[in-house]
């Protein structure tokens, strides 16, 4: 009866499938991370344009209101102020 037949390990074939095995792994990972930045990014760039459109409404809104006419009319119709002499007409909700 012959003896099982053994195999050899050839340490320079199993080292190479080690080394790429983790070159492999090491590729993926820096693949995930750059995906995550990108995300990331993208979704910094969001917030950077709403708040940029915030921003330039608020100047708009800043600009409007150093106009003296400006800030009268919204004095008269959300304050319900009126100049001296005059009588404030309140309209009644009824018709």
């Amino acid at each position: 009866m012959p003896a099982p037949k053994r195999y050899k390990i050839k340490w320079f074939n199993l080292a190479l499938l080690l080394l790429s095995a983790y070159f492999c792994y090491l590729v993926t990972d820096r693949y995930l991370e750059m995906s995550s930045i990108q995300r990331e990014t993208s979704a910094v760039s969001q917030q950077l344009e709403q708040a940029q459109t915030v921003n330039q409404q608020l100047q708009a809104e800043r600009d409007r209101l150093l106009a003296p006419a400006y800030v009268e009319k919204l004095a008269r119709e959300q304050l319900g102020l009126v100049k001296p002499g005059e009588l404030p007409y309140v309209p009644s909700g009824k018709k």
